[in-house]
């Protein structure tokens, strides 16, 4: 926890004023876009079909769906609902804590950019590789995307969530690319809080040092 201890000679300071204020606001920038960033909502969802080449095991997804139950700060719970290549169907609920990583790469934080890192429990630190545009529908959008061993990675970047991934192995090769979801028309109205966070800050700051300013001149 912060704590800030001001002393009383510092306070008879008038001129100490603007550098605590300053100290401050910098702390709360600095705070604001040091957080995770989490691009999802309740109730965002994504559907998935995977293609192959090669033979895959029959036990690997043919479909996939996602849908975001519970957000929790950066803790998402997700169900994933699987039809596999040997007509059984799947279910099971999954939990992401995007601070600490994940054992799997379906949602990484949002707002991603080259040379960021996502940690994954198992392989450890990876590294976003780029940012481009991408369409889903006739809306264009940005995705992020990484090598991680075997396997090609895209996120949509505003949100986090897998929108494909390319695995390739000695005997074949899978394709799971997001074909339906309900996130670009929930996202496409929607300010990014930290967006708003730093617009907020940044209208503090404006308006101390105007009222700094005026208080100067009438001195």
């Amino acid at each position: 926890m912060l704590k800030i201890e001001i002393k009383d000679d510092f306070i008879m300071n008038r001129k100490a004023y603007p550098v605590l204020i300053i100290s401050i606001l910098s702390f709360l920038v600095v705070s604001v876009f040091a957080q995770v960033s989490v691009g999802l909502k309740e109730g965002d969802w994504v559907e998935y079909t995977a293609t192959y080449t090669g033979n895959p095991p029959d036990t690997y997804p043919e479909t996939a769906r996602i849908e975001v139950k519970t957000i929790q700060g950066t803790l998402i719970i997700v169900e994933i609902e699987r039809t596999l290549l040997n007509g059984t169907q799947t279910s099971r609920t999954e939990t992401f804590n995007l601070e600490t990583g994940a054992h799997d790469l379906l949602i990484i934080p949002a707002n991603l950019g080259e040379d960021d890192e996502v940690y994954h429990e198992d392989i450890g630190t990876v590294t976003i590789e780029g940012v481009e545009n991408y369409n889903f529908k006739g809306t264009t959008r940005e995705l992020v995307y990484a090598q991680v061993l075997n396997t090609e990675f895209s996120w949509d970047r505003s949100t986090g969530m897998l929108i494909e991934a390319i695995q390739t192995t000695d005997t074949f090769t899978q394709t799971l690319l997001a074909v339906n979801t309900n996130i670009v028309q929930t996202q496409a109205s929607d300010i990014n809080p930290m967006l708003i966070y730093g617009i907020v800050i940044a209208v503090i700051i404006i308006i101390i040092v105007v009222v700094l300013l005026v208080l100067k001149r009438k001195k």
